[in-house]
């Protein structure tokens, strides 16, 4: 059964083109909810899920978007399809997205984050990417995006 996290609900992670948050995605929910909600608590104000699940329909047709503007911010390999990743950001603006990256940052070298496995600060886009993928040799995924 899919559970709500404290302040945030399942159906915040339900992809764009209005698939729910798959079922068979429920051992994956409990992590991404508890990194999403201790976020949310350290940040003390709301955050807004602005992806979450995506279906790999709708993944590669965000990947065929990137290619038409000659972009490259969708993976083909990504967290999102797998129910593991949620794009974030501070309820008021987007001009809050690296002060939020330096709380999650804070959160997870403090030990307080241990589901953090990727974290990706998208500046121009207003957002922070976390998911709860972790590198096979343990190391924290980081990357700057747009």
């Amino acid at each position: 059964m899919l559970a709500d996290g404290l302040y945030f609900k399942v159906s915040e992670l339900a992809c764009h083109d209005g698939t729910p948050y798959p079922e068979e995605f429920a051992d994956r929910l409990p992590d991404l909810m508890a990194m999403l909600d201790t976020i949310r608590g350290a940040w003390g104000m709301p955050i807004l899920v602005v992806s979450g699940y995506r279906t790999p329909e709708h993944n590669a047709a965000l990947i065929e978007a990137d290619e038409r503007a000659g972009t490259h911010g969708v993976a083909s390999g990504s967290q999102h399809v797998e129910g593991r990743a949620a794009d974030i950001r501070p309820v008021g603006g987007g001009g809050q997205a690296a002060q939020l990256h330096t709380v999650i940052m804070g959160l997870y070298d403090a030990g307080s984050l241990p589901q953090l496995g990727g974290i990706g600060l998208y500046v121009l886009s207003g957002w922070v990417h976390v998911d709860t993928s972790h590198a096979p040799d343990g190391h924290l995924r980081k990357w700057l995006g747009t």
